[in-house]
């Protein structure tokens, strides 16, 4: 049964997950669960929350930790043991004097130092590792294995000289490493990315109304258009990839064949704007879609049965679920 939250909370002891006192989720307004399931969402302030049957864990901020800006997406790994998140991280906050109520205002002098990283949170060791020294890094993606993430990266900071592209980084080693190709220039920094379960391929897509989806052969570097776009999300089983069309949410197979659209049989869930991201149940059955009002920032979240084009709300004017994978209180 799916539980709404909020209610008065208390600690599980060993697990660093609270829970209220009707099993309902706390610590995240409009939040859900999912039975044997690990939920990721946004919240307030910047927060993350990770959602289980169980209780929720509400990820901690880095003390020099500057805000989000922009909105480069989050991810979880598959088996919920870590959650990436670009981190932007102000160097010289001993010095700068802030508005505690409003961190994009600084006092311009001293001029505030950034640098964004890759930031990789332990739920086990509750601690964060930071990985690179960027001018800005965008959306982030793990390997179908977790050891492995995909993200954007933005090597220098002027217009006369950039360089950027998607960065490669393998959990084990430390390492990272370009994805080696060419067309990689016209990928939206922010647009969700998308591992194929294999971990040959990654899908990813252009500015929105630009470019389209694309799914790149880690191998060769490859680049292959499929359908027009933005936001793909590769299913659990490889069969499709499913992305955002303005309001709708289209499906097409990796080769580009097949496209539809998985609302077309309740077309009274598309007058609302398909924001990113798209999530896959861990079954690859169902789909959950964040959709915010044209004329408003309110949100909800609606469950799709790819089969049957059957879709419910699952939240209203709640946060925005961002990853979805199998989860075990053992």
């Amino acid at each position: 049964m799916r539980s709404l939250c909020f209610i008065a909370t208390f600690l599980m002891i060993g697990t660093g997950f609270s829970q209220t006192s009707d099993n309902r989720p706390g610590g995240c307004t409009g939040c859900f669960s999912e039975p044997k399931s690990m939920l990721l969402f946004s919240g307030e302030n910047g927060d993350l929350n990770l959602v289980t049957p169980s209780g929720t864990l509400t990820v901690p901020h880095l003390p020099n930790w500057a805000g989000q800006e922009a909105t480069p997406l989050q991810a979880i790994s598959p088996s919920g043991d870590r959650v990436a998140w670009r981190l932007r991280l102000m160097l010289n906050a001993d010095l700068v004097k802030c508005d505690p109520s409003n961190k994009r205002w600084c006092d311009p002098q001293p001029r505030p130092i950034f640098k964004s990283v890759m930031g990789v949170y332990s739920v086990r060791d509750k601690s964060w590792k930071q990985y690179g020294d960027f001018c800005e890094v965008g959306s982030a993606v793990f390997s179908p294995d977790g050891n492995k993430i995909a993200f954007f990266a933005e090597q220098k900071c002027t217009v006369a000289s950039r360089d950027d592209g998607l960065m490669i980084l393998d959990l084990q080693t430390g390492e990272m490493a370009p994805v080696p190709c060419s067309g990689y220039k016209s990928i939206f920094w922010m647009s969700q990315l998308s591992w194929s379960p294999d971990g040959k391929f990654l899908a990813a897509s252009g500015a929105y109304g630009q470019g389209g989806i694309f799914v790149i052969d880690l191998a060769s570097g490859e680049i292959k258009t499929i359908a027009e776009g933005h936001d793909p999300s590769w299913s659990p089983k490889g069969d499709w990839i499913a992305y955002a069309l303005t309001v709708e949410c289209m499906i097409v197979h990796p080769d580009g064949t097949g496209a539809r659209s998985v609302l077309e049989k309740e077309p009274k869930w598309m007058n609302d704007t398909l924001d990113k991201p798209i999530i896959w149940s861990p079954d690859g059955e169902k789909l959950l879609l964040n959709q915010r009002q044209i004329e408003g920032y309110r949100n909800r979240v609606i469950m799709v049965d790819v089969a049957s084009g059957h879709a419910i709300r699952i939240s209203k004017n709640g946060e925005y679920v961002l990853g979805w994978v199998p989860y075990s209180d053992k």
